[in-house]
C-alpha cells in the first residue's frame, strides 16, 4: 500500500454552495466550494459528481431538475458571466452569491485572512439514492 499524499487547496476566500429541497428546508445539499486566490482564476471543489445528481425527490421544478443535472455547467457559466461584468473574480464571486439565494444558496464569503477558522457550517447530507 502507498503512502496517502494529501493534496492541499488553499484560498483567500471561499463560499459554499448548496441546493435547498424548499425555501423553507432545513436540509441543504452541499454542491460545490468556490474559492480563490489573489490574481488566480476562482477554484472549485465539487461535492457532487460533476456530471450531477438526479432531482428525483427533490425538485419538480424543471429549472432547478436541469441545474442538479449539471452543476458544473451552470454554477461556472453564471460565475464567468458576473467575473466578465465586473473584471474581478472575487467581485464575480460576491455577485454569484447575491443574485443566487433561492434553492440555490450560498454561505457568506469568508476571507481567510480576516476570520479565524471557525467549525464549517453544518448540513444535514442526505443518503445516497
Amino acid at each position: 500500500m502507498e503512502a496517502i499524499e494529501p493534496k492541499e487547496v488553499t484560498f483567500d476566500a471561499y463560499t459554499m454552495c448548496s441546493f435547498l429541497p424548499a425555501l423553507d428546508s432545513s436540509r441543504a445539499i452541499p454542491l460545490v466550494l468556490i474559492g480563490y486566490r489573489k490574481s488566480e482564476d476562482p477554484w472549485f471543489v465539487w461535492l457532487v459528481p460533476k456530471e450531477g445528481i438526479s432531482s428525483q425527490g427533490l425538485t419538480d421544478d424543471p429549472y432547478y431538475a436541469k441545474v442538479l443535472r449539471d452543476p458544473c455547467g451552470y454554477i461556472v457559466k453564471k460565475l464567468n458571466k458576473y467575473i466578465e461584468e465586473s473584471r474581478s473574480v472575487m467581485r464575480g464571486i460576491e455577485m454569484l452569491i447575491d443574485c443566487h439565494q433561492n434553492h440555490l444558496a450560498f454561505t457568506p464569503l469568508v476571507h481567510m485572512r480576516e476570520v479565524p477558522f471557525t467549525h464549517p457550517m453544518t448540513v444535514e447530507l442526505l443518503a445516497a439514492v
